[in-house]
C-alpha cells in the first residue's frame, strides 16, 4: 500500500494564502485553487514571505475553460494589419467596429438598395413584413364584390348556409328556456308499482334483523368500544394488537415463559449476568489488567505513548498518510 502526503489545505471559507507557514512550506487553497510557498526564514524556521506558486487560480491555464479576472495589458497587441481570420485568433476592436458599421439596427433600421424578407402566407395578419409578392396576391384574390353562390351556398339548394344551420337550432343554443320542470302531483300504492313489495320482502328490518348468508358491516376503528357490529376483520386486528405482531413461536404466554427459560426471575438472573461485564461508559478503564490485556491484544509499548509525542525507532512504515492539516 503507497504512502500519502497531504499538503497543509483549505477546502472552504476566504480565498488567499495562509497567515503563516514554515520555509519551504507548501499550502494550498481549494477556495481560489492556488499552491502558496513559504519563502525566506526568519532565522527560526518562518517563512518571510509567502508566495503563489501553482493553481489554475492564481495561473492562466494552457487548456480548459477559465475565468481571469480584471483588465489584462498585452506587452506586443495585434496591429492594424492583423485582424483576426481563424477560430482562435483575438478580436481587435477596430475589427468589431468595421463590422458593426455595415449592419442595421433592430430598432428602426434604414434599408437601402433592395432588401428582400420571406413572403407570408397568404392571408397572413401579423406584424410580419409583407414584401410586394404577399401585397400583388392579397390583391389579386379581391372579387367584383358580390356575394359568390361558391362560397355561401357550397351544397347548391337555393338557401345560405348560415341559413341551414339556424333551421336546426340546438337545445344548448336556445335562450330564455326554463331550467326544470315541475311534475303534476300524484301517488301509487305498493301493489300497483311493480316488485316493489318482493324488493321490500327481501330486506332485513331495523329491529331484531335475522341475517342470512355472509352479511359484512363496516369494520370500527381500533379500540372502538360501543355497541358497534365488530367484523372478523376488527376482532383480528384487535389480536393482532395484543400480540404486537409476535412471531408465530412467541405469540401465547406459555411461549413467552419458554422463551424466559421459566424462570420467575429472571430480571434478577440477567443483572447478576450483566454484573460480571466491563461497562461500556467506563471505555476499558475498568480492567482488572490492562498490561495483560495489550498484550493479549497484541500491543506493544507504542499503545501507550501520546499522539502528539510517537517515537519509532526502526523497522518499516507501510500505507501512512502524513497530513499538513488545514489552515
Amino acid at each position: 500500500m503507497a504512502n500519502t502526503i497531504q499538503l497543509k489545505r483549505r477546502v472552504s471559507g476566504v480565498a488567499g494564502a495562509p497567515a503563516a507557514l514554515k520555509s519551504g512550506e507548501l499550502a494550498h487553497n481549494e477556495v481560489d485553487n492556488t499552491v502558496y510557498v513559504g519563502k525566506g526564514d526568519d532565522g527560526s524556521g518562518n517563512a518571510t514571505s509567502i508566495v503563489p506558486v501553482a493553481g489554475s487560480g492564481g495561473f492562466m491555464a494552457l487548456v480548459g475553460t477559465q475565468t481571469i479576472a480584471g483588465a489584462k495589458t498585452f506587452s506586443t497587441v495585434p496591429k492594424s494589419g492583423q485582424d483576426a481570420s481563424g477560430g482562435t485568433d483575438l478580436v481587435r476592436k477596430s475589427q468589431v467596429d468595421g463590422l458593426l458599421s455595415t449592419k442595421a439596427p433592430l430598432a428602426s433600421p434604414t434599408f437601402t438598395g433592395s432588401p428582400t424578407a420571406p413572403t407570408a402566407v397568404t392571408g397572413t395578419n401579423s406584424t410580419q413584413i409583407a414584401t410586394t409578392a404577399f401585397v400583388n396576391d392579397a390583391i389579386a384574390g379581391f372579387g367584383a364584390g358580390d356575394m359568390a353562390k361558391s362560397t355561401y351556398d357550397t351544397d347548391n339548394d337555393g338557401k345560405v348556409d348560415a341559413a341551414e344551420v339556424a333551421d336546426a337550432a340546438p337545445w344548448a343554443g336556445i335562450t330564455g328556456k326554463p331550467t326544470s320542470f315541475t311534475p303534476s302531483s300524484h301517488s301509487h300504492s305498493i301493489a300497483q308499482v311493480t316488485g316493489l313489495q318482493a324488493a321490500l320482502d327481501a330486506k332485513a328490518p331495523l329491529a331484531s334483523p335475522a341475517l342470512s348468508g355472509t352479511p359484512t358491516a363496516p369494520t370500527a376503528a381500533a379500540g372502538t368500544n360501543t355497541t358497534q357490529l365488530a367484523t372478523t376483520a376488527f376482532v383480528a386486528a384487535a389480536i393482532g394488537a395484543l400480540i404486537d405482531a409476535a412471531p408465530g413461536a412467541m405469540d401465547t404466554l406459555n411461549e413467552l415463559a419458554a422463551a424466559l427459560g421459566d424462570d420467575p426471575n429472571f430480571a434478577t438472573t440477567v443483572t447478576n449476568a450483566l454484573a460480571g461485564k466491563l461497562a461500556a461508559a467506563s471505555n476499558l478503564s475498568d480492567l482488572p489488567n490492562k498490561t495483560t490485556a495489550r498484550s493479549n491484544l497484541g500491543l506493544g509499548s507504542m499503545a501507550t505513548q501520546n499522539a502528539n509525542a510517537v517515537a519509532i525507532t526502526g523497522g518499516a512504515i507501510n500505507g501512512i498518510t502524513l497530513d499538513g492539516g488545514t489552515f
